[in-house]
């Protein structure tokens, strides 16, 4: 199937052409799939870099799209996005990560469920240099067996930037992605479970991110995403220990709370 590859990108002129060049070397034909990056109104030369890509590759055999915007955030990007995707599959690439090759071959064959609405591959941490970075590696692979095994249960809240593959159907059914929102991967993954579709949760394949490499980008990182997790939790308190949405009311939304507080 054709597929649509989308990197949001805000101030990324140093990353955004490997992140790009990494997509460009799946094990995937060259005409079933297109990349499209989105300039959320950076500041620096991401569009240059990406316009400079665009000739390097102009007879290779596949679409590289550039769409530029004023800073709207990661949300409004992804819709953007989502609106000139031509693919059967959107998949969200964030600017500071590197896919493996065999990533789309092992995922897609996953979506044989009409109500399977993403895929994920297992995030690690690329290249871990300092100590600070090789625990968040440790930490890393201890939460991707965690979040197989909630996958089990259908339990799984959050699909990731680095190479989350969704059904473009159902991320459009259900309206695509919450601009306003901190951490816009963690609201549509309880969207999708609010509405009883399942997020799959692999290990056989694996996307590399770049992680902090000091304290003070660490906790930036995280407070963003603990605040977005118990506010999102606090959201969809409907679900919250509702027999309607099975283990992930009765199991994932407390313990996302309890974790986030």
């Amino acid at each position: 199937p054709f597929v649509s590859i989308v990197v949001p990108a805000y101030n990324e002129e140093e990353r955004v052409g490997p992140t790009v060049e990494s997509a460009l070397e799946l094990d995937y034909p060259k005409d079933k799939f297109e990349i499209i990056v989105v300039d959320d109104g950076s500041k620096d030369n991401t569009s240059g870099v990406v316009k400079s890509l665009q000739k390097k590759y102009k007879n290779s055999g596949f679409s590289l799209v550039l769409l530029q915007q004023v800073n709207k955030g990661k949300g409004a990007a992804l819709n953007n996005a989502l609106k000139h995707a031509k693919g059967k599959y959107f998949i969200c690439l964030d600017a500071d990560s590197f896919v493996e090759k065999k990533a789309l071959r092992v995922i897609l064959p996953y979506f044989t469920d009409e109500n399977v609405a993403a895929v994920l591959p297992a995030l690690k941490v690329k290249d871990p240099k300092n100590t600070l970075q090789k625990l968040q590696w440790y930490e890393y692979i201890i939460n991707m067996f965690y979040k197989e095994l909630m996958g089990k249960l259908d339990c799984v809240h959050v699909t990731p930037g680095p190479f989350s593959v969704y059904s473009k159907r159902l991320l459009e059914k259900v309206g695509g992605f919450d601009e306003d929102n901190i951490t816009e991967d963690l609201e549509i993954a309880f969207r999708f479970q609010a509405n009883n579709y399942k997020i799959i949760q692999l290990l056989e394949t694996n996307v590399l991110t770049l992680c902090p490499n000091n304290l003070k980008d660490l906790y930036k990182q995280r407070n963003r995403w603990f605040k977005g997790a118990t506010l999102n939790a606090i959201a969809y308190r409907k679900m919250l220990f509702n027999r309607k949405y099975g283990d992930f009311g009765i199991i994932q939304v407390p313990t996302v709370i309890l974790s986030g507080v």
